[in-house]
C-alpha cells in the first residue's frame, strides 16, 4: 500500500524463471589417448595458466607456498608464458631446481604435456571454472585443486581429483602429498576424472543438455 487515498496498490512479484545452464565442456578427443601405467622415478606435478598478474599470479603464488611444504620429491612442470613471467619466477623460486618451465605451448602440444605428467595442480584464485581443469580431467590426471567459486562443479572430490580450502597451504599441500604417496589412488582417480570428463563435459553431453534446453 502506498499510502495515497483511493484503493490500494500491490505491487505483482513475477514468477521466478529458472535459468538454463550449460556446464562448461571441451572436445575431449585431443586429450583421450590412453595413459601409459604409472612411471618410474619422480612424480611430476603440471600447472597449465597464463603467466599474468592478478588472480593468475596469485595462484602461482599460492601453489608455491603450498608445494614448499611437501617433503616428498617432485618436478613441477610449468606451461605457460606472458608477462608477469618474472614475477612468476620470483614466486616459484624457493622451489628451485624442481620446476621445469616449458613457455607457452600451441593447443596441438598441450596433450602431450598432460601425458607426461602425473597430477595436475592449481589453486585457482579467482577462477570461475578453469578450462585447464577440464582439460587435465580428460586426459586422465587427478586434480589437486582450490575449492574456489565454480571449481567443485567440475571438480568432484575423492572422484576425479582432491579440493582444499581456498588459500589453505596446508591443506593443498596435504592433498598434493596423498596423491604422491599414493599411485592407485593417482590411478583410481585419474580414470575417473576421464571418465567425468567426457560423460559430463564433453562434446555429446553439451550437445544432448543444449537440445534439452532449447
Amino acid at each position: 500500500v502506498d499510502g495515497s487515498p483511493g484503493p490500494s496498490r500491490r505491487t505483482e512479484t513475477a514468477p521466478r524463471r529458472r535459468i538454463a545452464h550449460l556446464p562448461p565442456f571441451l572436445d575431449t578427443a585431443p586429450f583421450s589417448a590412453p595413459r601409459p601405467p604409472v612411471r618410474a622415478g619422480v612424480p611430476r606435478l603440471l600447472c597449465v595458466a597464463m603467466m599474468r598478474l592478478g588472480d593468475k599470479l596469485r595462484s602461482y603464488g599460492r601453489l608455491a607456498q603450498a608445494l614448499a611444504l611437501v617433503p616428498d620429491s617432485f618436478e613441477l612442470w610449468v606451461v605457460g608464458g606472458g608477462e608477469a613471467r618474472s614475477h612468476v619466477e620470483k614466486a616459484l623460486a624457493p622451489l628451485g631446481a624442481a620446476v621445469r618451465y616449458w613457455g607457452q605451448v600451441s593447443e596441438d602440444q598441450l596433450p602431450e604435456s598432460y601425458a607426461a605428467t602425473d597430477i595436475y595442480v592449481w589453486p585457482a584464485a579467482g577462477e570461475a571454472y578453469g578450462m585447464a581443469l577440464l582439460e587435465a580431467q580428460a586426459s586422465g590426471l587427478p586434480v589437486v585443486a582450490g575449492a574456489v567459486r565454480g571449481v567443485p562443479e567440475i571438480v568432484v572430490h575423492g572422484e576425479t581429483g582432491l579440493l582444499a580450502p581456498e588459500d589453505d597451504a596446508a591443506a593443498f599441500a596435504g592433498a598434493v602429498r596423498r596423491l604422491l604417496q599414493d599411485a592407485d589412488l593417482r590411478r583410481r582417480l585419474g580414470a575417473g576424472a576421464a571418465r567425468y570428463a567426457q560423460t559430463r563435459h564433453g562434446l555429446k553431453a553439451a550437445a544432448a543438455r543444449l537440445d534439452a534446453l532449447l
